[in-house]
């Protein structure tokens, strides 16, 4: 017989241990080596007793829901609660709140198993080391926890190192880290991707204030794969864009977080108002900045720029900045001005969408409202203590 199938345990004739590939180090009795089956009662209580324990750790010490925890519970086992214990109170040590740790371990559990001194604190000490603030680095790190799981020596220091060579000053690299909003693959892209990609926008004639630019405002495309950047730039490209002017570096960020299938809404929803293929182009390569806009947000300022103030829509494609202005407390205040003065007939000729809407707010004061304040209180029109009907219940539209 070469083994005997018990309820608890499978006995394995000595003789045969070798050849069945039984472990060594497991224990042998005089009848063969015991091995406790999978499925005895014992282990089944242990283990539920083992997840029983990290599911109410990541509850009541962490802050996660019933149904987070036992989600979480699945990708670790705590023993005792003394190693995670220490872990959290050098996490708050540093100024990470309940929501940031919650946050944390919602994401990334396995850190409880890290240890707090040899594993975590060091990394801690070197963020904190190169004037990374307290509360970015909890911000940071709750949002891509695993960055406190790469290698300090190999990874996380060599990624400063490259920052250094690229930025100079360790306040340029905070802010770099700042920006990046904990993008989980941050390390990795910095260490393979951002030296050649920085290369890649010299090649395509990118100014170098328009590098340090995309440093401080998108970071993120900066760690992208070279080929997937090199795409991108020729995308912009393709739509006439100016390397040399600052709307090249605004049109890669629009490009680079918009869909495919975004992009074709908003398409749509200009050619509602009648714009053309053309006309598109052209706003998106004036101000790319339109492309983001929400339909509710395009339809609100077109309806009252044609409908309402009698502007014709192509005259708004070359002029795109102005649907990104806000409504209530730009368009339509500057719009009632210029209404009142028409029909007060302090004005006879018609305003322009530059003149009435793009201007600074000093030079519009300037010259449409303290210019008239002595003849009539156009300043309390303005911000909105007065309403057209005070002035007259019919108002010519200023085009």
């Amino acid at each position: 017989m070469l083994s005997v199938l018990c309820r608890k345990q499978l006995i394995v004739p000595l003789s045969n241990a070798r050849v069945y590939g039984i472990p060594r180090f497991l224990v042998a009795g005089k009848d063969g080596i015991f091995v406790r089956l999978f499925s005895s009662k014992r282990f089944e209580i242990e283990a539920d007793d083992k997840q029983s324990f990290t599911v109410s750790y990541l509850m009541n010490s962490c802050g996660l829901s019933s149904e987070a925890a036992i989600s979480a519970s699945k990708k670790l086992h705590l023993n005792s609660p003394e190693k995670p214990d220490r872990l959290l109170a050098l996490l708050k040590s540093y100024g990470f709140s309940n929501a940031h740790i919650s946050k944390m371990m919602a994401k990334c559990p396995i850190i409880l198993t890290a240890d707090p001194e040899k594993t975590v604190s060091p990394k801690l000490k070197f963020f904190h080391s190169i004037g990374v603030p307290a509360p970015v680095l909890a911000r940071v790190l709750s949002i891509s926890p695993h960055i406190l799981r790469y290698s300090l020596q190999k990874k996380i220091i060599p990624v400063y190192i490259n920052l250094k060579r690229l930025l100079q000053t360790n306040e340029r690299i905070v802010h770099f880290i700042k920006r990046t909003d904990g993008n989980y693959h941050f390390i990795y892209g910095v260490l393979k991707y951002i030296h050649s990609n920085v290369a890649m926008l010299r090649k395509y004639g990118l100014r170098e204030s328009d590098i340090s630019f995309l440093f401080s405002h998108y970071p993120n495309i900066l760690i992208i794969e070279t080929d997937r950047l090199a795409a991108l730039l020729d995308r912009v490209t393709e739509f006439g864009l100016d390397t040399k002017k600052h709307a090249f570096v605004h049109a890669m960020e629009v490009l680079f977080s918009i869909s495919k299938s975004n992009w074709e809404h908003k398409k749509e929803v200009y050619r509602r108002w009648g714009w053309s293929e053309s006309d598109i182009r052209r706003a998106f390569s004036i101000h790319p900045k339109c492309m983001t806009l929400s339909e509710k947000k395009i339809m609100s300022t077109m309806e009252f720029l044609v409908n309402e103030m009698s502007f014709q829509p192509s005259d708004i494609a070359r002029y795109p900045v102005v649907i990104c202005y806000n409504l209530e407390k730009r368009i339509k205040p500057r719009c009632q001005v210029a209404k009142v003065l028409l029909l007060k007939k302090l004005i006879k000729k018609s305003y322009s969408l530059t003149s009435l809407v793009v201007i600074p707010e000093r030079l519009f004061l300037l010259r449409c409202v303290t210019k008239y304040q002595g003849k009539i209180p156009l300043l309390d029109l303005y911000h909105g203590n007065l309403s057209l009907v005070d002035f007259g219940s019919k108002c010519e539209d200023p085009t």
